[in-house]
């Protein structure tokens, strides 16, 4: 029984990896109309667009191999040491940018108000 949900997960691994792959290409591709998750400056959004696509690739290569049986290997480390870092970063880095925006326009909005 164990097996059966073992192999399930490492199914539903591949369809998420192949959706962060799909989800970072749409912004790599179109960083100005990015998908609704990621906003924020061009940069960051290709940043996280790239992030998402490394991303995707690893998990989906890592589940695969070890669907066939093997051991993950560098897939793990691309994750880890890399497309966690672009992504999570990115993230921050709009997270950033809307707050400094919100800011900068409230200071508009109450600098026409006086």
């Amino acid at each position: 029984m164990t097996e059966v949900f073992s192999r399930a997960w490492d199914v539903l691994m591949v369809a998420v990896g192949l959706g962060c792959v799909w989800l970072g290409w749409r912004a790599a591709l179109r960083p100005r109309r990015p998908p609704e998750p990621m906003r924020g400056p061009v940069w960051v959004v290709l940043a996280w667009g790239l992030g998402y696509v490394l991303l995707g690739n690893s998990l989906t290569i890592e589940s695969v191999t070890l669907v066939a049986g093997g051991e993950p290997g560098w897939p793990a480390d691309v994750m880890r040491w890399v497309a966690g870092p672009l992504a999570v970063g990115s993230i921050l880095a709009a997270f950033l940018s809307r707050r400094w925006e919100r800011r900068r326009a409230r200071a508009m909005n109450e600098g026409r108000q006086a």
